[in-house]
């Protein structure tokens, strides 16, 4: 007899599985990072299928939960693009569809975790929600009721709660019932099994500890040559399209980087691309979807406050979506960043982006969107840059206005005026030297049509799936990941222009004579995989990182140590050299660098002169024992590293003496033991909820507990504002604690 299988596992990523119920029509994905839907797709598990003369998209119609919000860093519960798949792809939310029977998406987990997450997706769906918060968030009184009645347009029906969407069964205890027969079990944190006729398939949705989210895509190491203005295009896929990242750009502005948008993925794009999420200056916000946002935690994770450059409204959204899927108050997120509110429909000249001007325009979307043009002075005038992302087409937007004509307030047929729509395409086809814009038609989408009279010189159509038809590519370019436009050339020596700045924050103060013969040396371009140090090695010349990553490779078990991160500004070598001491690992280029070569006698002769060669064994030594713990070594950048270890003071607490620990100091324990009075460790390592790990080696953030020394302690002691200013240390705390407030 042929053996009947109830059910079908599958592994998409790391922490997220697949599984399948044929006879109850059941297909969950269990657990989703950004980008999951589009991993689907490259596994096959999202099929084309015919009913009714359609073609249209079978997928999944559970999502379980993961219960941890966020792992290695990273969003896990981002269901936004998956309930939007099930809604319209496969057709559950289309009246008149065949793929709607009348069943709804089903959404399942924690109880608190499914509220976060339909919170999320409701701000995903509809971004602000009322007049009040509009007006809140800066929206002109002349302009929020035309923009209200827009909203609606883009919402048949009125604006829904989500639970009209998705049907939601929380299992925060003992099992629930799925489907028919179909039992759901909590086994454990983030351990779910499924039960039916019978058999039993469990899922384990905790990230293994040597294992990361990865892109469905394959990129490749490219160099790229930046100018003194110029436009690296990293993604002209949309939230769909598996082979290619989203839609989006980086601007490179006398040496300073800017981000368009951060959807899934950014830091693999940006280091293909030999950037390092710390060389990033800012990110300039079009929108809150997922496909343009779902990156952002890479950024918010970085060695300093990242720069958010967005309008009020956007940035409401924003702020409101991302504290939705954390449980917090949307004034959270603030903490890791610093935001500069740009200003609609006209030219911002902000101090912090030094002479390049950002345009942003509203854009009909169902969420607050705006697109943005970038234009720096040049001998003849202005070259421009339009970033045109989620934008929509002429058919659509007429299609929303009232019978009226004039837009004017009507009780049974409100819409929006001729002018309104003649103001939208006039910004759309304003003159550019390179505009890039969405074409990924539909309802919410662009038409190249639209675009056929652009007079921009260099149209590029993006947000698409699969290649441009030859009709497309009468109308405008595409491009290819990592391709670069030039606005203005870079005449001067940008590089060394860059090494400077970097060698003026690791060696303050150093004589200018000096500071001038270390940067006299030669700068160099390095190739990926390329060894600086190999293992048993002294440097005789230092490498100074201009832009890029090394890693360091350790030979015992040919692994990356995932807690050496040199990035722009590092001297990989450097303690080898000026200890004598053979390097311990093998230090190897991970993608295209830019270097200065500074011969070794040199490097001493200048910081001998000054006496700087025993502060800096000192920072190096504190650094090394830094990042052998594991906090905060895994995490941060070897230049913050050195900053931190800078910073650090040294105390010693006596044995038997009692200590109230301060909410403003951060404390390791470098040697010694000690033990909470009022968490009760009982033999464990691990304080309550509203600490952290405290062994030695290990970081600990206390309020108001007091400590007995069990014996004398030698401690580094660090002021808490230094870990405000390390978005990365602040978010792995929170991270650890749960995401209750530090």
């Amino acid at each position: 007899m042929p053996i009947i299988v109830n059910m079908i596992k599958v592994p998409v990523l790391p922490g997220v599985w697949w599984v399948e119920i044929p006879e109850r029509n059941l297909r969950i994905l269990c657990g989703t990072p950004m980008d999951s839907i589009k991993h689907l797709m490259r596994l096959g598990l999202v099929k084309k299928i015919e009913k009714d003369g359609l073609v249209f998209e079978q997928g999944p119609n559970v999502i379980l939960l993961s219960d941890i919000p966020i792992q290695r860093g990273r969003f896990w519960n981002l269901a936004e693009f998956p309930v939007l798949h099930m809604l319209f792809r496969q057709g559950m939310g289309i009246p008149g569809h065949p793929g709607n029977t009348g069943i709804k998406p089903i959404l399942t987990g924690l109880s608190r975790r499914a509220e976060a997450v339909l919170a999320y997706i409701y701000r995903g769906t509809y971004g602000l929600v009322s007049r009040e918060e509009m007006r809140e968030a800066g929206i002109a009184e002349d302009e929020l009721e035309e923009r209200w009645r827009l909203k609606l347009k883009f919402a048949p029906g009125g604006i829904k709660s989500p639970q009209e969407l998705v049907d939601v069964r929380s299992i925060d205890n003992g099992d629930i019932t799925l489907s028919d027969g179909v039992i759901l079990c909590r086994d454990g944190e983030n351990r779910y099994t499924f039960k039916f006729k019978g058999e039993s398939v469990s899922v384990d949705m905790n990230l293994p500890e040597t294992e990361d989210w990865s892109a469905s895509y394959t990129l490749n190491n490219v160099e790229t040559s930046a100018g003194y203005f110029s436009i690296t295009h990293i993604g002209e896929g949309n939230g769909w399209d598996p082979e290619r990242p989203c839609m989006g750009s980086f601007i490179t502005y006398r040496g300073n980087k800017y981000l368009i948008d951060a959807g899934g993925g950014i830091d693999y794009s940006l280091e293909s691309l030999g950037c390092d999420i710390a060389e990033i200056q800012g990110i300039f916000i079009t929108h809150a979807h997922d496909d343009h946002i779902a990156g952002l935690t890479s950024l918010l994770r970085g060695d300093r406050k990242v720069n958010i450059f967005a309008t009020r409204p956007v940035m409401a959204t924003v702020r409101y979506k991302c504290a939705s899927l954390l449980e917090q108050e949307p004034g959270f997120l603030d903490r890791f960043v610093n935001v500069h509110y740009l200003e609609e429909g006209r030219w911002n000249n902000l101090e912090e982006l030094g002479g390049l001007e950002v345009r942003p325009v509203f854009s009909p979307h169902p969420l607050e969107t705006t697109i943005m043009f970038f234009r720096a002075l040049w001998e003849g005038g202005y070259k421009t840059y339009g970033h045109l992302a989620d934008i929509i087409s002429r058919k659509v937007l007429t299609g929303f206005i009232s019978s009226a004509g004039n837009g004017a307030l009507d009780k049974t047929d409100v819409g929006i005026s001729e002018k309104y729509v003649k103001d939208v395409f006039s910004e759309y086809l304003r003159c550019a030297d390179v505009k890039k814009v969405d074409i990924g038609r539909g309802m919410v989408h662009g038409f190249a049509e639209d675009f056929i009279e652009d007079p921009s010189t260099r149209l590029i159509l993006s947000h698409t799936e699969g290649s441009l038809s030859s009709a497309e590519l009468e109308i405008g370019a595409s491009v290819s990941f990592g391709q670069v436009d030039i606005l203005i050339p870079d005449r001067g020596d940008r590089l060394r222009d860059l090494a400077a700045g970097l060698l003026e924050r690791s060696f303050p103060g150093l004589p200018r004579d000096d500071f001038n013969l270390l940067l006299n040396g030669e700068i160099q371009s390095v190739s990926p995989g390329t060894i600086l140090l190999k293992r048993g090695s002294i440097a005789e010349v230092l490498t100074l990182i201009i832009s890029g990553t090394v890693e360091a490779v350790e030979a015992s078990d040919n692994r990356v140590h995932p807690s050496l991160r040199f990035s722009a500004g590092s001297l990989p070598g450097e303690e080898e050299f000026l200890t004598r001491l053979p390097a311990k690992s093998t230090y190897r280029s991970r993608n295209h660098l830019k270097v200065l070569r500074i011969p070794g006698d040199i490097y001493i002769h200048a910081l001998s002169k000054c006496g700087k060669i025993q502060p800096r064994l000192k920072i190096l030594e504190t650094r090394r024992f830094l990042y052998s713990s594991s906090f905060p070594g895994s995490v941060v950048s070897i230049p913050r590293l050195d900053d931190i270890a800078a910073a650090l003071k040294e105390r010693v607490w006596k044995k038997n003496s009692r200590i109230r620990v301060s909410e403003n100091e951060l404390y390791i324990i470098r040697e010694g033991r000690i033990s909470s009075e009022v968490d009760k460790i009982n033999n464990s390592d691990t304080a309550s909820v509203g600490n952290l790990i405290y062994k030695k080696g290990d970081w600990f953030y206390l309020k108001k507990v007091e400590m007995k020394v069990l014996e004398e302690s030698h401690v580094l002691v660090l002021d808490a504002a230094v870990v405000e200013e390390t978005p990365v240390l602040s978010w792995t705390i929170s991270e650890i604690m749960g995401w209750h407030p530090v």
